[in-house]
């Protein structure tokens, strides 16, 4: 007897984080195991197709909140799991983007990156150079973010990192108190007790 088994392709939207600085948008999109995606980088959207090997198909289409220059946009392969894209913004002297996308609908899908975000009025280190900025050093660029000049492909180590401190999910945990018992499990308990004298 022979079985076959029907994988149900669905298209997903995959999750994405994104971050802002005066000059551009930094997108991550965590997808497993897609190794090219049809991606196209327009000037008011961004277009993520992609199929696993097993399972998922991804398709979603970005409409930004406002212009980004494609020409100088650029993404890469951060590691088996996740695209990372900058997107430079068409005009940096514009008022910064309060969403992602053009639509006021709530996505749970897209999340904001605190670690890659600066919000009007901060101040931030990095703008004072940002009109300056070489858009050609896009692995400089990605340092400067947090991503560490990572080869495509490849993800830090979390182990290596240097344990300062001590994180309490490191902490052994306190012996379970006993919880009192019900009327019922007391009589059994009882019960049991004056069999065994």
């Amino acid at each position: 007897m022979s079985y076959r088994i029907f994988i149900r392709r669905t298209n997903s939207h995959p999750s994405i984080k994104w971050g802002q600085k005066k000059d551009h948008i930094l997108l991550t999109i965590a997808v497993q195991d897609i190794d090219k995606p049809e991606i196209n980088i327009e000037s008011s959207k961004l277009h993520f197709k992609g199929q696993q090997t097993r399972g998922l198909t991804y398709d979603t289409i970005l409409e930004f909140f406002d212009q980004i220059d494609p020409k100088i946009s650029k993404y890469r392969k951060i590691s088996q799991n996740h695209w990372e894209f900058m997107l430079k913004k068409k005009d940096s002297t514009k008022p910064f983007w309060k969403r992602l996308i053009k639509s006021t609908e709530k996505c749970s899908w897209i999340t904001v990156d605190w670690n890659h975000f600066t919000g009007e009025g901060e101040e931030d280190e990095e703008m004072e150079g940002a009109a300056g900025k070489d858009w050609g050093d896009l692995d400089g660029m990605f340092k400067q973010m947090g991503g560490g000049g990572l080869a495509p492909g490849s993800a830090p180590d979390l182990n290596d990192l240097d344990g300062e401190g001590t994180d309490t999910d490191d902490e052994p945990m306190p012996d379970l108190e006993e919880v009192p018992k019900t009327d019922e499990e007391k009589v059994n308990s009882n019960a049991a007790n004056k069999e065994t004298k």
